[in-house]
């Protein structure tokens, strides 16, 4: 088994993950170690992602599980939900943050900025319900929150290596935010921030104006209250109960993007009859 040690490289798990990675080139393989007993079970599933391997070319070593096992424990970011499929990968490919705020002006879509989420578990929860809401791509801020690529890739069932993803520029001040948020609405996409002020519209009351821009914030922090000051709107999840509390940002990135989604369906469908 050949040691995978240098900077740059991470550990993706199982067969969605890594399959995910391949098929949308988000980025490098080095090498795919499989369980050899999933193998001569002769399973579908497992001979059609051979099949993908094979013909990207990259390099695939059959072994027992517990060799894989104990590969993995030598990496802090791996786990053990690996299911005798796990692979050596290099860093992430992020395209151009403009490239990606034209794509969503060209679809009239939306793409969203998630802001202070530090949970890897929860960002790939939210990576997934955003992808499965029709989103066009996520923002996040300059840092390294894909340390944890595995689990980001495990937790969002491969939708951090599906969706186009797009880092901010550095932010230091509130100068540097609104900045931000003027380069947006330059790129012709309006601006919305999910949160509960004074005068915020509750959700199903708000009609979206598409491109358009979702802010959605970490349980601790929130977003920061420059992309707030900034923005164009600002929308609120109704409550049908007493609740006080706020919900989890998985939560909050499902609802309001399912919305976003069903109204942006709404939209084209409305083209479509016109």
């Amino acid at each position: 088994m050949i040691p995978f040690e240098k900077e740059g490289v991470c550990i993706l798990e199982g067969m969605i993950s890594v399959s995910a990675a391949v098929k949308y080139k988000s980025r490098r393989v080095h090498l795919c170690y499989i369980d050899a007993e999933k193998v001569k079970k002769r399973d579908r599933k497992v001979l059609a992602f051979l099949k993908l391997l094979e013909n990207e070319n990259i390099p695939t070593e059959l072994c027992e599980r517990s060799v894989i096992d104990a590969f993995l424990e030598k990496h802090e970011d791996a786990g053990t939900s690996h299911g005798g499929i796990a692979a050596v990968c290099a860093e992430r490919r992020f395209p151009p943050l403009s490239e990606l705020l034209t794509k969503t002006a060209e679809k009239g879509g939306f793409v969203a900025v998630l802001d202070g989420v530090e949970d890897p578990f929860n960002f790939g929860y939210s990576v997934r319900n955003l992808y499965a809401a029709g989103a066009c791509g996520i923002i996040v801020p300059q840092r390294n929150w894909m340390s944890a690529a595995g689990v980001c890739a495990r937790s969002s069932a491969g939708a951090t290596e599906m969706c186009d993803i797009a880092v901010m520029p550095e932010m230091n001040d509130a100068k540097d935010h609104e900045d931000f948020m003027k380069m947006l609405k330059k790129a012709g996409l309006s601006t919305v921030c999910a949160a509960k002020t004074a005068d915020c519209t509750e959700l199903f009351d708000y009609q979206p104006r598409f491109p358009a821009v979702l802010f959605v914030g970490g349980e601790k922090r929130g977003i920061s209250p420059d992309f707030v000051a900034n923005c164009d709107d600002i929308v609120s999840i109704p409550y049908f109960s007493d609740a006080k509390f706020s919900l989890p940002t998985a939560s909050t990135c499902a609802i309001i993007g399912f919305e976003f989604g069903k109204k942006l369906a709404e939209k084209h469908a409305e083209r479509i009859k016109d």
